[in-house]
């Protein structure tokens, strides 16, 4: 299951980095909670989570941050197609140097006719860079 999540996450990551963000928004579940800084952002349809990746990609790309690479650290034992899954987003910059890391977890939901799962909620446990995730619209409307 690791290696299955880590490709599933790989592409989101490229899509991401390749200004690719509508094929990014068809991986997740709506409404979507988001939960970072002790703070909940629900995001209620893909446009609003599509405004938002605008902004974190921007905010992103004046820090130099070209890619960003996951990790898959755990996964939670699968339950009707529901798992947590415990991942690392290395971020490297133009010459491709580690700037930092995030730790995210996800809850996930795959159905067994489905090639990909369904991200239905985020939970940013560490921030790794404060001037990209300052990007993310914290307790604004979305």
């Amino acid at each position: 299951m690791t290696q299955s999540m880590t490709r599933f996450l790989t592409v989101l990551a490229h899509a991401f980095c390749n200004d690719k963000l509508e094929h990014v928004t068809r991986h997740f579940t709506y409404p979507l909670p988001l939960y970072a800084r002790d703070e909940l952002l629900v995001f209620g349809t893909a446009d609003t989570l599509l405004e938002a990746m605008n902004l974190y990609r921007d905010a992103a790309r004046k820090a130099d941050i070209r890619s960003v690479t996951p990790r898959v650290i755990a996964t939670g034992l699968p339950h009707k197609g529901y798992s947590n899954l415990w991942v690392e987003w290395d971020h490297f910059d133009g010459a491709g140097t580690l700037v930092c890391t995030s730790q995210v977890r996800y809850a996930v939901f795959q159905d067994t006719l489905s090639q990909m799962p369904k991200i239905e909620m985020i939970d940013y446990t560490s921030l790794g860079f404060p001037e990209v995730s300052a990007a993310l619209p914290l307790l604004r409307s979305a």
